[in-house]
């Protein structure tokens, strides 16, 4: 006997199901409810509201509803073995540098697109994921990223201790010569696209320095990729896309002893 309730988007498997109701305790927007059996369903116009973020598939603990063709047997698991204790988060957050002297040594394309399928999780407004990933490893392009920045600053008037180091030393104060940068780019009619680049960037910072990578937010270059027609050209972006976020990556030079202190806990309770 067939046991699964078809729906729009979501599949049911009554004799699974528990109707314990937490599938639609967890919706966000509120577009499952009990049908006269108890079993979950879908309110009409629903699926126009899904944002098929998979809470009722993830929070499922009889595993009976699949979303959107995925089945609760092809979603990974969630280990708690893995969880991270507040301890090493911590820790994790107060040892992170902004680093900016690296090791002559390129980050493996391996590591990068390990870290790339990580940040496929960072959340997004409405889950509409709409950032988009530019990653450069030749040092080349790098320096030449760079040194067009340096042309931003000087056509700006700004920062003439940076143009003067480079012109001067060669010294790259912009980019660092990091063996690695990550460009966090959207179209600019996202719902959201500078929050969305810029918490998928931060996710990408902590998660490599999980991984022995530091990074360091490329604030100058940022600048200059939406402002320097030049520089917007040579990276090339999809029509319409700006760039939100940008990180240096690399392995440190050195390694960091001790935690600097920091201000006091700027908090308010209202």
């Amino acid at each position: 006997m067939e046991t699964i309730i078809e729906m729009q988007l979501i599949a049911i498997d009554k004799e699974k199901c528990k109707k314990d109701g937490i599938c639609i305790t967890e919706c966000p927007f509120n577009i499952l409810k009990e049908n006269s059996d108890g079993i979950p369903e879908m309110i009409p116009g629903g699926e126009a509201v899904c944002m098929r973020c998979g809470h009722c598939l993830a929070v499922c603990p009889a595993g009976a509803l699949t979303l959107g063709g995925e089945a609760p047997g092809s979603s990974g698991p969630v280990k708690k073995n893995l969880s991270i204790e507040a301890d090493a988060m911590e820790h994790l957050l107060k040892t992170r540098r902004s680093v900016r002297v690296y090791k002559d040594k390129p980050v493996p394309r391996e590591t990068a697109g390990r870290l790339m399928d990580m940040m496929r999780w960072a959340p997004t407004a409405k889950n509409l994921q709409p950032v988009y990933w530019t990653l450069v490893d030749d040092r080349k392009k790098i320096r030449r990223m760079a040194g067009m920045t340096i042309d931003w600053l000087r056509e700006c008037n700004i920062f003439p201790e940076m143009i003067a180091t480079w012109d001067n030393e060669g010294e790259d104060m912009v980019l660092r010569d990091a063996p690695l940068m990550a460009i966090a780019h959207s179209h600019k009619d996202a719902l959201n696209p500078p929050v969305d680049c810029t918490i998928a960037m931060t996710t990408l910072e902590l998660a490599a320095s999980a991984m022995g990578i530091g990074g360091c937010w490329a604030g100058f270059f940022m600048g200059a990729a939406n402002n320097y027609v030049p520089l917007e050209e040579y990276l090339d972006l999809p029509e319409g896309h700006n760039v939100y976020a940008a990180l240096m990556l690399g392995y440190p030079k050195f390694s960091y002893q001790r935690i600097p202190a920091r201000e006091g806990e700027k908090v308010r309770w209202f």
